[in-house]
């Protein structure tokens, strides 16, 4: 960290006194534009690419195939050419390469990510976003283990990229399926389902997604499972059953008939906390899946589908993987600011691509036209907290946000940019927010509510220090980003503890719909727009 400061500090300088001012045309300007020559040595010198010659950066950027035939040495650059070359030259420096183009890069589906399997199965908690329970004991149907919730959760995907040092990058995506408002027709994804897919309609839960720690951490009430095990070889029916195996439990008639007549299956519970209060090793715990209903995808009151097993992505995989292939607002990918920027039409062919790259790495950032004023009325909800009816927002038209590639590049842009290419602290993804979220361990363990006992708590909160957002929501991400985000706050009280460090920001779902807040106070993740 030391080294990119000292060359950030060397850059400036560099950039500040040792170049004469650029002019832009023939007619001098007090704006201090960089030119090409410039903007390659500074970009060379951070990349540690040796010269040809005595200092000859240009010849090597040309020969390294830098450098646009139209871009003259000793002109000023615009935006999209300096991308351009920075986007080549990150292709080119395996270094650079490495730390900023994934090896694999990962879509997690709400199911996916909650019933995470991957790693050690008694760490292997991230987060969850899927209801898997019973209930919470106040009747949130959201808790609830049914396929209404479940399939609402699919405007959002967690994507996973892999890089070849090993470091994986995670951001959480709010993208919401096309042509669908799921609070409202989220019947009609499942009628299209069965429709499609009749012989598909069926219970379908993978064995790997019983080793997913989400299981394990909530009362065992609420998991319709028994209080923790100590011998394996204890079960109602059947001796010697093993790990991870889903079985199906006979009807009974004796003491034990409460636990029989449904699916169950052994797993790990590990000590909450990890200090040991509770027990000294981890325990065998059996799960009773007894609140798993079939056949109700049958009736003709829609309702009643919400509550069958063979129209749940958690119990129907061949459902969850149907869910993702449905067309989004936006692509997952970089491609996306195609068409959240206005003006990307007008960037010529040749530097569209590296400055959507550019972009999706937060190396140059696009501009967004609005008036701050705006934001001082608040948006409407989309739910009428009189009769809790569930309503569309107002339409709003597309916010005016641009990249402006075609001007020219200042001398303190260039300096931003190139410290961005080399310190990844500094970028800025313009459709991405990082909130800090230290209460959860690799347990799942929750060390603000003293522990993961209902099935909300797991909901709303996720491992890890930090944690990334991207709203495609492009008016609500502006009205935080633009508004909330800049206002100066007390923030001693719960209602306006939305950024505070204890009460972590998360993806929600209550009442009705995705909001992104705190389980205190939200935002609706719905703007109207197209």
């Amino acid at each position: 960290m030391k080294k990119v400061l000292s060359f950030i500090l060397i850059l400036s300088l560099l950039l500040t006194f040792a170049f004469p001012v650029a002019k832009a045309g023939t007619i001098a300007t007090k704006i201090d534009y960089i030119t090409a020559g410039e903007f390659v040595t500074s970009l060379l010198l951070g990349a540690k690419v040796k010269p040809d010659g005595i200092a000859d950066y240009w010849g090597k950027a040309v020969k390294m195939g830098l450098i646009p035939g139209e871009v003259k040495k000793d002109k000023p650059l615009t935006r999209a050419q300096a991308s351009y070359i920075v986007w080549k030259l990150i292709n080119s420096v395996p270094e650079l390469r490495d730390k900023n183009i994934p090896v694999k890069t990962v879509v997690l589906s709400p199911v996916d990510y909650t019933f995470w399997t991957g790693g050690d199965p008694t760490h292997n908690f991230r987060g969850a976003y899927v209801a898997w329970g019973p209930g919470d004991g106040y009747d949130f149907p959201e808790t609830q283990f049914n396929s209404k919730y479940a399939v609402m959760a699919y405007d959002l995907v967690v994507i996973d990229k892999y890089y070849k040092d090993g470091t994986i990058k995670t951001v959480h995506v709010w993208n919401r399926l096309k042509d669908y408002f799921l609070p409202l027709d989220w019947w009609k994804v499942l009628q299209r389902f069965m429709r499609e897919n009749p012989d598909k309609v069926k219970f379908d839960l993978p064995q790997e997604r019983l080793k997913a720690q989400v299981w394990v951490l909530g009362h065992h009430s609420l998991l319709g499972g028994s209080p923790t095990i100590t011998d394996k070889n204890f079960v109602s029916t059947v001796q010697n059953r093993e790990l991870y195996k889903l079985y199906y439990e006979p009807k009974r008639n004796d003491k034990l008939a409460y636990w029989s007549g449904c699916y169950t299956f052994f797993t790990y519970k590990f000590d909450f906390p990890p200090d040991g209060i509770w027990f000294t090793k981890p325990r065998y715990f059996q799960i009773f899946l007894n609140y798993l209903e079939f056949g109700k995808y049958k009736s003709t009151n829609i309702d009643d589908w919400q509550w069958t097993a063979e129209l749940n992505p958690v119990t129907n995989e061949a459902l969850n993987r149907w869910l993702m292939k449905l067309p989004r607002k936006f692509p997952l990918d970089w491609t996306r600011f195609k068409y959240i920027c206005s003006d990307f039409n007008r960037i010529p062919a040749l530097y569209q691509e590296a400055v959507l790259r550019l972009a999706d790495l937060g190396i140059i950032q696009p501009e967004a036209n609005v008036d701050v004023n705006v934001f001082k009325k608040k948006f409407k909800t989309i739910r009428n907290y009189v009769t809790w009816q569930l309503n569309l927002p107002p339409k709003m038209d597309m916010p005016d946000i641009r990249f402006n590639a075609g001007k020219l590049l200042t001398r303190a842009e260039a300096v931003d940019m190139i410290a961005r290419v080399f310190d990844e602290s500094k970028r800025v993804v313009f459709d991405e927010l990082t909130f800090e979220n230290d209460t959860i361990d690799d347990y799942g363990w929750n060390h603000y509510t003293s522990g993961t006992r209902w099935a909300v708590d797991v909901l709303y909160f996720h491992v890890g220090k930090t944690i990334t957002y991207r709203i495609d929501e492009l008016w609500q991400l502006l009205y935080l980003v633009k508004y909330e985000l800049t206002q100066k706050r007390n923030i001693t009280n719960l209602y306006d503890s939305l950024y505070k460090r204890f009460m972590p920001v998360q993806i929600l779902f209550r009442f009705g719909y995705g909001s992104i807040g705190t389980p205190s106070r939200w935002i609706s993740l719905y703007d109207g727009t197209i």
